[in-house]
C-alpha cells in the first residue's frame, strides 16, 4: 500500500485546482485577519483566522480541491480496476485514498498554519501570549479534522451511490450548508440537533480545550468518521466492476 500511497500522492499533487484553491484560501483568510488587527488588535487576529477558517468559503477552497483530486477520476477511469488487479484488496484501497485526502489536506493546513506563525512573530504589533498561540494552532488542526470528515462522508455517498457526480455535491453541501441547515432546523423546531453532529461535537471540543478541559466530545466525533469508513468498505466490497 505505501507504493500506492506515493504513486497517487505524485498524481494528486499535480492537480493545479488544489493550489488555487490554497491561494485563494490564503487571500481570504489574509483579508480576514487584516479586518480582525484593524479592528482589535492582537485578538483580531485570532478572531480573524477563526472566522475566515470557520466560514463556506475556505471549506470550499480547501476541501471541493482536495476531495477532487483524490477521488474526481476514481469511478469514471480503470484505475480502481488496474490496482484491484495487482493483489490491493477494496478495504486497503479505500484506506490508501482517504489517507491520501488526509495528507493532502494535512499539508494544506500545514501551510495555512506556517503563513499564520509567520505573521504573527514578524509583525511587532501583534503579541499572543504562547497559550494563545497554541489555541489558535489546536483550532486550525480541528478544522483540519473537520474537513476531513467532510471529505470521508462525501467518499462515503460516492462510493455507495457509484456516482462522482454526488459525491461532489455531497462534499459541497457539507462544506457550505451543512450547519445552516442545522441552524434553520432547530429554528423552527425545539430540537438541538446540531451539538449531536460531527461538526457540533468538534465545537464543543473546542470550547472544552479553551476552558482547559478535556475535550472528550472528540471520541464521539471520530466514531462518526469510523461508522462512515465501515459503511463505505463495505457497499464497495459489494460493487461489482467490468475488468
Amino acid at each position: 500500500m505505501r507504493n500506492l500511497l506515493r504513486a497517487d500522492l505524485k498524481r494528486i499533487f499535480r492537480v493545479g485546482l488544489i493550489y488555487i484553491g490554497l491561494l485563494l484560501a490564503l487571500i481570504y483568510i489574509s483579508y480576514a485577519v487584516l479586518e480582525g488587527i484593524v479592528n482589535d488588535g492582537s485578538i483580531g487576529l485570532i478572531n480573524g483566522v477563526q472566522k475566515a477558517l470557520s466560514g463556506a468559503p475556505i471549506a470550499l477552497f480547501i476541501v471541493f480541491p482536495t476531495f477532487y483530486a483524490v477521488f474526481a477520476h476514481e469511478l469514471s477511469s480503470k484505475s480502481m480496476q488496474t490496482v484491484l488487479g495487482h493483489g490491493i484488496t477494496r478495504n486497503k484501497l479505500i484506506i490508501a485514498k482517504l489517507l491520501d485526502a488526509a495528507i493532502l489536506l494535512l499539508c494544506l493546513y500545514l501551510i495555512i498554519i506556517a503563513t499564520a506563525l509567520i505573521v504573527i512573530n514578524t509583525e511587532s504589533a501583534i503579541v499572543l501570549s504562547p497559550q494563545q498561540q497554541a489555541s489558535l494552532i489546536i483550532y486550525i488542526i480541528l478544522r483540519w479534522l473537520r474537513h476531513f470528515g467532510y471529505i470521508v462522508f462525501s467518499a462515503m455517498i460516492m462510493y455507495i451511490s457509484g456516482s462522482t457526480v454526488l459525491g461532489i455535491i455531497a462534499c459541497i453541501a457539507f462544506a457550505a450548508i451543512f450547519k445552516l441547515v442545522f441552524n434553520i432546523v432547530e429554528f423552527f423546531s425545539s430540537l438541538s440537533l446540531y451539538d449531536y453532529t460531527f461538526d457540533g461535537l468538534l465545537d464543543w471540543a473546542y470550547t472544552k480545550v479553551e476552558v482547559g478541559a478535556a475535550p472528550w466530545e472528540l471520541l464521539p466525533a471520530i466514531c462518526y468518521l469510523l461508522a462512515a469508513l465501515l459503511i463505505t468498505t463495505y457497499f464497495f466490497r459489494r460493487k461489482e466492476f467490468d475488468f
